[in-house]
């Protein structure tokens, strides 16, 4: 009716083994499959992904501000007591784009000139 606890234990062994194998074997292959995909894909090459978002961004970049107004200064410049701030903003700007333009690929020493306007 099925198996004792020795068939159980010695069946665990084995897939583990295997997987142990398996494991073993694939570590070193994955590695060199994500050094590979890497390689391809940040490089700055025109045809690539990353060269084509590099040029011209896919998304618009903001920054924010915060600013801290102290509400107290007179206290703590005359007697050292506890500062006491207010949190101001935040206060989010866009952050202008500049093309790119006049993109040369030098593949002697592996760089990339352009011009900004």
């Amino acid at each position: 009716m099925g198996c004792d606890r020795n068939c159980g234990l010695i069946t665990g062994a084995v897939i583990g083994a295997v997987l142990a194998v398996f494991g073993g074997i694939l570590m070193p292959v994955g590695d060199l499959l994500i050094e590979k995909t890497i390689k391809r894909e940040v490089v700055l090459e025109e045809g690539t992904i990353a060269f084509k978002n590099w040029v011209k961004t896919g998304t618009t970049v903001y920054r924010q501000f915060w600013i801290f107004d102290v509400q107290n200064p007179e206290e703590v410049a005359k007697n050292s007591s506890k500062i006491k701030v207010k949190q101001r903003g935040p206060y989010t700007y866009r952050v202008r784009y500049l093309a790119k333009e006049n993109i040369t690929q030098d593949p002697k020493d592996s760089t990339v000139s352009f011009v900004q306007p």
